[in-house]
């Protein structure tokens, strides 16, 4: 029994658009980002003074951490739409860089971050 070749061409253009509409990816939501992903070397010295080269990771009910920070990061992260500026960069250690991730900070992080900034 031979299968028709009108219900073949059919799958095979099914498939074909398929593959075409994951390529392009029709119905995914793009978001805006800004085309500099990295903060450039004087935004990164800038952000060292203001932090005065030291973490500016903060618990709730705990003191800032110690540790010397060492990589300017996006408080609103750059992949999330996040522009790549200073108001929106801060200093941490890479232990709280990579715990931090690409989550968004709430409200309550980012006043108390600007809050604490008046102190240095």
């Amino acid at each position: 029994m031979q299968p028709d070749p009108t219900v073949l061409l059919v799958c095979l253009a099914v498939a074909a658009l398929g593959v075409l509409c994951l390529a392009i990816g029709v119905g995914r939501k793009r978001r805006w980002r800004d085309p500099t992903r990295l903060f450039t070397w004087t935004q990164k010295q800038q952000l060292i003074r203001q932090a005065n080269g030291q973490c500016e990771h903060k618990p709730p009910l705990w003191f800032r951490c110690t540790t010397p920070g060492s990589e300017a990061d996006h408080v609103h992260p750059w992949s999330r739409g996040g522009p790549t500026e200073l108001w929106n960069g801060q200093l941490l250690c890479g232990r709280h860089n990579r715990r931090k991730s690409n989550r968004v900070p709430g409200s309550l992080y980012r006043w108390r971050l600007a809050r604490r900034r008046k102190k240095y």
